[in-house]
C-alpha cells in the first residue's frame, strides 16, 4: 500500500506501483482507493478524483446517501477477493484503511432516532463527533468494541509511507487549494441545485467536508472566493498533520510489515523501494 496526508503525491505512486506490477505478475492489478470523501460521484474536484489511472472506489457513492467505514471496507474487500494477484491501496483515510488491513471488529450502525438523542446528550465538547458515537453505542446496547489498533494484519503488507517535509506538503496543499477555489464551484452548484429539488440534504459528512462547506459558502454569496480558498487550505494543513499523526502510529503498531518512509513521491528511496517490490513478483 501507499499511504500519506492529502496533497502528498502518494496517488500517483500508487497508480505508478500498480502498472509495474501488473506488468511483472501479469494479472489486473487495482488500485484501491481508501479515501472517505473520493467516494462520491458528484464532486471530482473537490475530493481530488484525477488520476492517469483508473481506480476503484472512487465516485460510487451519492453525496445524498451515507457512507461508513463498514460499506467502504465491505467494498474494497470485494475488489481485493476478485484480484487474483496483487493489489495497492492509495489510502489517506486511516480509520479507513485500519479496517481493510487489520482484523479488527466494527461496531454497528445504529438508527437516525438514537443517534440524534446521543447528539443531544453529547452537547459541543471537545470531541463531540466522537462522544456522539459513544453516547450512540451505549443506548442501543452494543457489545464493547476493542480498539481500531489492536488486530492483526490481515494481508501480507509492504507499506510505503509519503511523508514530505512540512514546507513542500504546506506549498502542494495551497496550490490544490487554489483549484478546488477555481473548478469547484460548478459541482457544488450541482449538489445544492439537486439538494433543493430533491428536499434532501448531503450527508453530514460532506455539508462539513473541506472543500464542499467554503464553496457551497461562496456558492450562496455568503463569502468571497478568496475566504473560501484560503479557508480550505488551512483546513487541509490541519487534516493533514491529523493524517500524518495517523501514520506515524500505523507504522508503529505493524512491525510484521515491511515499512518504508519518504519524504518525497520523487525520491530514489520511494523509487527503490517500489521496483523491490515489483521485482519480487517477476
Amino acid at each position: 500500500m501507499v499511504c500519506g496526508p492529502t496533497a502528498s503525491g502518494k496517488s500517483g505512486l500508487a497508480d505508478s506501483l500498480a502498472d509495474g506490477l501488473e506488468r511483472a505478475s501479469g494479472y489486473r492489478t487495482p488500485t484501491v482507493v481508501v479515501d472517505s470523501m473520493q467516494v462520491y460521484r458528484e464532486l471530482p474536484v473537490v475530493s481530488n478524483q484525477h488520476r492517469d489511472r483508473e481506480a476503484e472506489l472512487t465516485g460510487v457513492a451519492s453525496v445524498f446517501e451515507e457512507w461508513t467505514v463498514a460499506r467502504h471496507k465491505e467494498a474494497a474487500e470485494r475488489v481485493i477477493s476478485g484480484t487474483q494477484g496483487p493489489f495497492v491501496l492509495d489510502a489517506g483515510t486511516g480509520m479507513y484503511l485500519n479496517s481493510i488491513i487489520l482484523d479488527v471488529d466494527l461496531a454497528p450502525k445504529v438508527s437516525g432516532e438514537v443517534r440524534a438523542k446521543a447528539e443531544r446528550r453529547a452537547g459541543a465538547g471537545d470531541n463531540p463527533r466522537r462522544e456522539t458515537r459513544r453516547i450512540e453505542l451505549e443506548l442501543a446496547g452494543a457489545d464493547e468494541r476493542g480498539s481500531i489498533w489492536e488486530g492483526e494484519l490481515v494481508y501480507p503488507t509492504a507499506m510505503l509511507y509519503v511523508r514530505p517535509e512540512r514546507e513542500e506538503l504546506d506549498r502542494n496543499i495551497a496550490e490544490r487549494s487554489k483549484t478546488i477555489a477555481r473548478d469547484g464551484a460548478g459541482e457544488v452548484s450541482e449538489v445544492l441545485r439537486r439538494s433543493r429539488e430533491l428536499g434532501v440534504n448531503p450527508n453530514d459528512s460532506v455539508e462539513q467536508s473541506i472543500g464542499f462547506r467554503e464553496m457551497a459558502a461562496y456558492v450562496r454569496g455568503e463569502a468571497t472566493l478568496q475566504w473560501a480558498e484560503q479557508k480550505i487550505s488551512s483546513r487541509t494543513r490541519r487534516l493533514a498533520r491529523r493524517q500524518m499523526r495517523w501514520f506515524d502510529k500505523l507504522r508503529e503498531s505493524v512491525p510484521e510489515a515491511r515499512v518504508e518512509v519518504c519524504e518525497s513521491p520523487r525520491s530514489e528511496k520511494a523509487a527503490s523501494y517500489m521496483r523491490g517490490i515489483i521485482e519480487a513478483w517477476q
